[in-house]
């Protein structure tokens, strides 16, 4: 086996590593999924964590496990996922989950270097205007929402704790990370099926739990909950349907 073959493989292996610490510890994306109907537990905050780490962070992990060389939207979403932790960590006063920022960023770095690669440029960027006006439409009221969550983290209301890490914190990365990836989605035409179809999941999904369980921490009224899932079902169709463009990605 050459070295390349050998660099590619550490690689491959690295990625599902590290997708399977992010669905089960210590990220937790499957515990916390698994109870999102279970009306003991604060649903909206299981299904913000649980989405967070399996759809945005794990999911973008095994992209990278099956296409090594063609692992620029992972890269990029993880980039962005990390980002919006770091800022979630300083917004919210919750300096432990910038631990679990610093982390998924290293680990993105790790897995970004198979030989041959593709670089994180590539595609370019071109502006797809319907995407682009569901990502602005979507941009207040998902700011406006992890601000809540960062204010609900600083008053120290202790409705859910992983990992030592308050989920309003997470709670309010889920709402910024939408925010960057759906604009990411709408600007980069490599990136826009991957990210926008993510994107697509984790507000529907969210939206849909909180339409069920309507006044549980974390969570929108009756008229957001379905708000948000229309956004996120036009959102991730929208992407996938014009994803399939010049430049687009290949998946």
């Amino acid at each position: 086996m050459s070295g390349t073959a050998v660099r590619t493989a550490g690689v491959r292996v690295a990625a599902v590593v590290f997708a399977l610490t992010w669905l089960v510890y210590p990220g937790f994306g499957v515990p916390d999924l698994a109870v999102t109907w279970d009306p003991a537990w604060a649903v909206a905050l299981e299904a913000g964590w649980g989405l967070l780490f399996t759809v945005l962070v794990a999911a973008a992990f095994a992209r990278v496990a099956v296409r090594p060389r063609r692992s620029a939207p992972a890269v990029v979403q993880l980039l962005c996922v990390a980002a919006a932790l770091a800022v979630s960590a300083a917004a919210s006063l919750e300096w432990a989950l910038l631990l679990v920022a610093l982390a998924v960023a290293g680990e993105a770095l790790v897995v970004a270097f198979a030989p041959g690669r593709e670089p994180l440029t590539t595609g370019g960027v071109r502006v797809d205007r319907p995407l682009a006006v569901l990502a602005g439409l979507g941009a207040l009221p998902w700011l406006a929402y992890a601000n809540a969550m960062y204010a609900a983290n600083r008053l120290g209301l202790p409705e859910d704790i992983s990992i030592g890490i308050d989920h309003y914190a997470v709670q309010g990365a889920v709402g910024l990370a939408l925010v960057v990836l759906s604009w990411t989605a709408a600007c980069r035409p490599r990136l826009r099926r991957f990210a926008g179809v993510g994107v697509g999941l984790v507000a529907a999904y969210l939206g849909l739990v909180c339409l069920a369980f309507p006044g549980t921490p974390g969570g929108f009224g009756p008229v957001w909950s379905a708000l948000s899932m229309a956004w996120g079902i036009a959102f991730g169709t929208l992407a996938a349907v014009r994803g399939a463009g010049p430049g687009a990605d290949p998946c």
